[in-house]
């Protein structure tokens, strides 16, 4: 535990690190989408392709099926949520959309990925991009819908995701005898060892941000429900179905995480209110700081 709290402190220095580049620097927006799409398009790959090759085990291929029909049970019944909360809602259906958005897709990769590292090293990352697979789908389908309900899916941008495809083809090395060769490991866990850090200077550094704080209710309610409300619905719902340790912990924080960082770009690409969006952004992610290893402490006393 207290080499957990550890690594827990690191990740809140770094975060403060961030916030004070940007009070510092004043970063423009083109550094954030610069930063992001080199971690999930390049860095997050590596990681996770890095974290996935690993010998074969029964063990783990129970423990990884589990955790997919979790992803689909868990993400199925918010799903019915949100639909209800569009029959009974008269809000226009944009902002009713964007709402929706911000509740249900979370900032998984650049805050849940570092706390469940900590706690389980590449077995944690592993976990995690496995679960993440349900994620990824639900964001670039019915994510994309929410904004637009005559849009199609996106089969192009799914289908084309990097964190999907390095975990596809980390779990194809995890089913075969194949290993990847040394040099092409040692390569990947190098470029890999880059997100943690860039991902959380990167949120440091939205949360060092000057914001109206009169125009906050809505980002913290909506906050609040994911990095509060969440966790409290799922935990003992899990608990009750015998679920423990990683089968516990992993949909807990990932579903306990923040709004995710991509929610202001997809507000602004669809017709969304980008400005809300980039304070639930802000907001939620304040808020995990405190939630999140909270949250990961009582787990891991059950």
């Amino acid at each position: 535990m207290g080499e957990l709290t550890e690594k827990l402190l690191a990740l809140a220095l770094i975060f403060m690190l961030g916030a004070l580049v940007q009070r510092r620097l004043e970063l423009p927006e083109s550094f954030y989408q610069s930063a992001n799409g080199l971690a999930v398009r390049f860095t997050l790959p590596a990681m996770i392709l890095s974290s996935m090759d690993k010998a074969f085990s029964l063990e783990t291929l129970q423990v990884s099926l589990r955790l997919l029909w979790i992803a689909a049970c868990v993400f199925g019944t918010v799903i019915a949520g949100l639909e209800i909360w569009r029959r009974v809602s008269k809000l226009p259906p944009r902002t009713l959309g964007l709402y929706q958005y911000l509740i249900l897709v979370g900032n998984t990769a650049f805050m849940g990925y570092p706390v469940l590292q900590a706690i389980y090293g590449s077995d944690g990352v592993f976990y995690a991009s496995v679960f993440n697979l349900v994620h990824n789908v639900v964001t670039f389908s019915y994510g994309v819908a929410l904004f637009q309900r005559d849009a199609p899916i996106r089969w192009g941008k799914l289908l084309g995701n990097a964190c999907l495809l390095s975990t596809l083809a980390g779990m194809t090395l995890f089913l075969s005898p194949l290993r990847l060769p040394g040099f092409l490991q040692q390569a990947l866990e190098w470029v890999g060892d880059i997100t943690i850090p860039l991902c959380l200077l990167c949120v440091g550094a939205r949360m060092g941000e000057r914001l109206d704080l009169f125009q906050m209710g809505t980002a913290v309610r909506i906050s609040l429900v994911r990095t509060v409300l969440f966790p409290l619905a799922l935990v003992p719902a899990l608990w009750a179905l015998g679920c423990s340790g990683v089968t516990l912990l992993v949909p807990a924080i990932l579903f306990a995480t923040p709004v995710s960082l991509t929610a202001g770009a997809f507000a602004g690409r669809y017709g969304g209110d980008a400005a809300l969006a980039g304070r639930a952004v802000v907001v939620s992610n304040l808020i995990s700081v405190v939630t999140l290893p909270v949250l990961a402490a009582v787990l891991l006393s059950l």
